[in-house]
């Protein structure tokens, strides 16, 4: 079947309306209910006031940059004895566009289709617009690590990187943005971590924890994102099977247990012998727990200044623990809750 005779039939059954545009990139009009979310979208959507501000602005001014898309085949279905593709299209930019735009009740929303997109491709388009629409400072640190992963992964095909992120970039640029102001991201070849580190201001060393941090479970990564974990512990933690990753996130959701630098060295170690699972998981994390706890017991000591105010000169050193012994025992017997 000719693309004209598609076009035709995606116009019969309201999936596409061809809109006029002199851009390289035709814009088009598509039903709302033809796009779907990016497959394991990975940043942060908009939430709250942010989110109520762009349903009230594309209520008045409407969708002025158009949502990037590429075709994703969904179903058949029978027409006039023929069998159709019915096609829905992937949203690579726009999540926020199009929940607002259902938000604010709108049947149709701009689009652009690029064609021909690999899932890697997709996925680097889906990060590159993100980085041009925000600073790389706003993303939080898993996000941060999947840009700087994907970035990393993708110098092997420097070539084909630069011609998508210049035809995303001419995509944007002719368009009037509702989104957040641009960041200034510009792409640079490179073909170490040190050389993308400069993308980031960040040093090869840092770089190379972000590409560690980016293998962490997802569960895993919430806790870097929240800070109950280190990035030093993240980076030791990414070492371990995702089975066990797994598990050490359970435990966590389920306890008062942190995972201290010391812990996260100890559990690699244990899976790099093969002789980690979940019952060795939980049993480094009490371990180093009663350890910590039995460490700061033994490093208590008793002020000079309150030895004399409470004690002769003297008193022996026997004597003194047997007071002190004494007096404990008075005071928790009475201080009972």
């Amino acid at each position: 079947m000719s693309d004209n005779k598609l076009t035709a039939l995606d116009a019969l059954f309201g999936e596409l309306k061809e809109t006029k545009s002199d851009d390289k990139d035709k814009v088009m009009k598509a039903n709302v209910k033809y796009l779907i979310p990016f497959k394991n979208h990975p940043f942060k959507l908009y939430t709250g006031r942010k989110f109520d501000e762009m349903v009230r602005s594309i209520k008045e001014f409407g969708i002025l940059q158009p949502i990037i898309v590429r075709t994703f085949i969904s179903d058949s279905v029978q027409f006039k004895d023929q069998t159709i593709e019915t096609n829905k299209y992937e949203i690579l930019a726009g999540h926020n566009r199009w929940n607002a735009a259902i938000a604010a009740e709108l049947d149709e929303v701009p689009i652009v289709i690029m064609e021909g997109l690999s899932d890697e491709e997709a996925m680097l388009v889906v990060i590159e617009t993100n980085l041009l629409q925000r600073s790389f400072a706003d993303l939080s640190y898993s996000e941060r690590a999947l840009v700087i992963d994907e970035h990393y992964k993708s110098l092997k095909s420097q070539g084909r990187r630069t011609d998508i992120i210049n035809q995303v970039k001419e995509i944007l640029d002719s368009k009037n943005s509702i989104e957040d102001e641009t960041c200034g991201h510009d792409v640079h070849k490179s073909n170490s971590r040190d050389q993308v580190g400069e993308e980031y201001n960040l040093d090869g060393r840092t770089i190379a924890r972000y590409i560690r941090i980016n293998k962490l479970c997802v569960g895993l990564k919430k806790f870097i994102d929240e800070k109950s974990i280190s990035f030093t512990a993240g980076e030791q933690l990414s070492y371990l099977s995702e089975e066990n990753q797994l598990y050490l996130v359970d435990i966590l959701n389920n306890s008062k247990l942190k995972v201290s630098p010391v812990k996260a060295a100890a559990l690699r170690k244990l899976e790099e012998a093969n002789n980690l699972d979940e019952d060795g998981i939980k049993n480094v994390m009490v371990e180093n727990e009663n350890k910590q706890e039995k460490t700061a017991l033994q490093g208590i000591k008793v002020k000079p200044n309150i030895v004399k105010k409470y004690f002769k000169e003297n008193q022996s050193a026997k004597e003194v623990e047997n007071i002190i012994d004494k007096a404990l025992e008075f005071y928790f017997s009475h201080n009972k809750e």
